[in-house]
């Protein structure tokens, strides 16, 4: 059986959730770094003033079923919508993608709690790291190497959210460190993959 498949047969049993209300898809949000002990993400549309182009956030009346989730970092020398969409979202610090001073955050943790609930309390930012047998700054006229479309995501209960909740995604640093490079801004990216529910809420 297609794994897909096997996965919106689970969510329905155990969330209830109607097969055909099931359609893939993805959220995302980004918050630049700085010399904060804590950055923030904001998932829901009405959050968000302006939203980055690359961003993809939740509306009010969606529901979204988490499967995996990833964060990784990009850097961007100008804030335009080209910039954003032509940045790569990497897995590890790339000193040739001017990410070298935002190593720091691999020995941080992510926190989420939805609705005041502890989904995850501390879990390490370490499990989203992989440095890729083949490396651009390594290789002339290389690219970095991925292994799969999941690659660097870390797998997730199925975990339903909506876009009237209260939901606290953070990076806790533990230690104001400055994260800034020389020119341009680095970006955290929260990524979450998994299920939106389409007709949730009228």
């Amino acid at each position: 059986m297609n794994s897909i498949v096997s996965e919106k047969k689970f969510i329905q049993e155990k969330l209830g959730i109607p097969y055909p209300n099931l359609s893939q898809s993805y959220l995302r949000a980004e918050t630049p770094v700085s010399n904060l002990n804590t950055y923030s993400f904001f998932l829901q549309r009405g959050q968000v003033q302006t939203p980055i182009v690359t961003e993809r956030l939740l509306n009010l009346n969606d529901q979204f079923v988490i499967t995996h989730f990833f964060i990784g970092l990009k850097y961007v020398a100008a804030d335009t919508d080209s910039a954003h969409l032509n940045s790569i979202v990497q897995t590890y610090a790339s000193a040739g993608q001017g990410l070298a001073t935002a190593a720091g955050v691999y020995n941080a943790n992510l926190s989420f709690t939805i609705d005041r609930k502890q989904y995850l309390p501390e879990f390490p930012m370490r499990a989203f790291y992989r440095a890729p047998q083949t490396q651009e700054a390594a290789v002339a006229n290389a690219v970095d190497g991925f292994e799969n479309g999941l690659y660097g995501f870390y797998p997730s209960e199925p975990t339903l959210i909506d876009g009237r909740q209260t939901l606290d995604i953070n990076v806790e640093m533990g230690s104001a460190e400055s994260l800034v490079p020389e020119t341009g801004t680095i970006y955290l990216v929260a990524e979450f993959r998994g299920y939106l529910v389409v007709n949730a809420k009228s």
